[in-house]
């Protein structure tokens, strides 16, 4: 499984709408608003890098309020980090 850790930024005014919107994506695992110049975190879990993007691109962006996003993926080998020391 690969996981996406989305920086979004919204609307000012469209917090609740993006929230709920963000939460009813399939593969969303979790949804935190945040203080600051990013609105939310959002944590997307899916099989592959592929997918992740496609979640963001068709899924996250269109919410309604979305402005911006930032899109860090966890990499498979460094997952196993500590193993490695």
């Amino acid at each position: 499984m690969a996981r996406g850790f989305v920086l979004v930024s919204v609307e000012p005014g469209k917090e609740m709408e993006a929230f709920r919107g963000f939460k009813r994506i399939k593969g969303v695992s979790e949804v935190m608003p945040l203080l600051g110049d990013i609105d939310f975190l959002v944590v997307v879990v899916a099989k592959t890098t592929n997918d992740i993007a496609n979640i963001i691109i068709n899924h996250i962006r269109r919410v309604n309020g979305v402005v911006s996003t930032k899109t860090l993926v966890e990499d498979e080998f460094l997952k196993h980090f500590e193993d490695l020391c």
